[in-house]
């Protein structure tokens, strides 16, 4: 049953490292150098722990390493971290589209 965890992140945290790739390089680029320098950590932090998530599984999945808990560890950790951070940057862009005066509501 463990394996399917391994399996999946082999297939999700790919997807999910694309996936905040493309969002970052739509930031906000009025946001404070503060806020940019915030979401550039942010963003090698998970970088870094979907590589290491990905590795770790490739290895699980080949028997080089064994599973443990350290191992589901870094897995659900990487994996609820990234999903957790695309969703605050869907909820700042929703947040950005609201005050953005210069949009007819019914203009697209």
């Amino acid at each position: 049953m463990s394996m399917i965890l391994y399996e999946g992140a082999l297939q999700v945290v790919p997807v999910l490292l694309i996936a905040l790739f493309i969002e970052t390089r739509s930031l906000d680029r009025q946001a404070s150098r503060t806020m940019r320098r915030w979401e550039t950590a942010q963003d090698r932090v998970y970088a870094a722990l979907g590589v290491v998530a990905f590795m770790v599984s490739l290895f699980v999945v080949a028997d080089i390493i064994a599973d443990g808990p350290v191992t589901k560890a870094i897995i659900i950790a990487t994996l609820s971290g990234c999903m957790g951070m695309l969703y605050v940057r869907i909820l700042q862009r929703f947040a950005s589209r609201d005050r953005r005066p210069d949009q007819v509501s019914g203009d697209r």
